[in-house]
């Protein structure tokens, strides 16, 4: 049995700025002599997201089955994930759990428990029902495929704010980063606004109900009241990993 953290590894992504950029020539028929950079913000401005449709990104993500399941509630999207029928844990490395770092003393004694019953169970009835033991925690692989407008506009205002699961939280933040260098322009348009592309993005959740003090507990220890911020510190702290450069860098330049 092995602890591990989430991760992400971008494949490829598609389209470009470029791109978008142009659409307005093809929408009025006649040129633009706008900054590339002005006329996304422009289109972004007044809610021309559809034009995110034409740009998009792969990515292979390790985080726990927990985390899995509210990813692939986002329908617009197409994943392919490790299955349980068919990946045999008992062989050596591919039994991981994902938990946080201050939950791992606690939980380690009972999902070595659940290692070894599961390596029993395989001896005597098939794996369909022996993986039936498996938590929440095991870590899965899963290809994610996502166009711009979903992930921009739905996907990380709604699962980077103070309320959203942690683990996913850090996920999206991870990537996040990895389309920075690819959608520059995007990127920064959509960090300058993602605090009001979802209702709830300032709004902390504890104990299962709606708990504005869990923001100000955050304010506090971080000294900032930037819920981007607070969003970005409080995940990767959670995790024990460093914040990547291109989150530090949005960070610090607001």
């Amino acid at each position: 049995m092995q602890l591990i953290k989430p991760s992400v590894q971008l494949i490829r992504t598609w389209g470009s700025e470029e791109d978008i950029g142009s659409m307005p020539n093809i929408l009025y028929r006649h040129g633009n002599r706008m900054s590339l950079e002005n006329r996304i913000r422009l289109l972004l401005k007044y809610g021309h997201y559809n034009v995110l449709e034409f740009l998009g990104a792969q990515w292979l993500i390790e985080c726990s089955r927990a985390c899995t399941h509210e990813l692939v509630r986002h329908r617009l999207a197409s994943y392919w994930q490790e299955s349980t029928r068919f990946v045999d844990y008992s062989r050596p490395g591919n039994l991981r759990f994902i938990v946080p770092l201050s939950l791992a003393s606690k939980l380690t004694p009972i999902l070595e428990g659940l290692t070894n019953t599961y390596s029993e169970l395989l001896t005597s009835i098939d794996i369909d029902y022996a993986r039936l033991i498996l938590p929440n925690a095991l870590a899965q692989r899963i290809w994610v495929s996502m166009n711009m407008r979903e992930f921009l506009i739905n996907f990380l205002p709604l699962r980077t704010g103070l309320g959203a699961y942690g683990e996913l939280r850090l996920i999206a933040w991870l990537m996040f980063n990895t389309i920075l260098n690819a959608f520059p322009i995007t990127a920064k348009w959509v960090w300058d606004n993602l605090p009001r592309l979802h209702p709830d993005y300032n709004i902390g959740y504890a104990k299962r109900i709606v708990n504005k003090a869990h923001v100000k507990e955050l304010t506090r220890k971080y000294s900032i009241n930037d819920p981007r911020v607070l969003s970005i510190l409080s995940a990767f702290e959670d995790w024990d990993i460093p914040v990547p450069e291109g989150l530090r860098r949005l960070m610090n330049n607001g």
